[in-house]
């Protein structure tokens, strides 16, 4: 679970305040747990949509690599060359 530790303040009018712990209220939820929510699915959607497709683009972009043939022989030589072997 992620870790909150940043902090905003935002002003809203009467009438939207009462609206928000209402509709929080009624979906058993924090005000902050809601207002995060709407933050994500408004806002930063479409931002984590992109890391994730860029990401997945990158991956695709790397040098197609064959598969070992002994896999317990590629893992024995792979952890000696970095010392991790028993």
């Amino acid at each position: 679970m992620p870790r909150y530790n940043k902090k905003i303040q935002v002003l809203l009018t009467d009438d939207q305040f009462r609206d928000l712990v209402d509709i929080a209220e009624q979906n058993k939820k924090k005000l902050g747990v809601l207002v995060r929510e709407a933050v994500e699915e408004y806002h930063l959607k479409e931002v984590n949509r992109l890391r994730i497709s860029n990401a997945v683009d990158r991956l695709l972009a790397l040098p197609e690599v064959q598969a070992p043939e002994d896999w317990e022989k590629y893992e024995k030589e792979l952890a000696e060359a970095h010392g991790t072997h028993d």
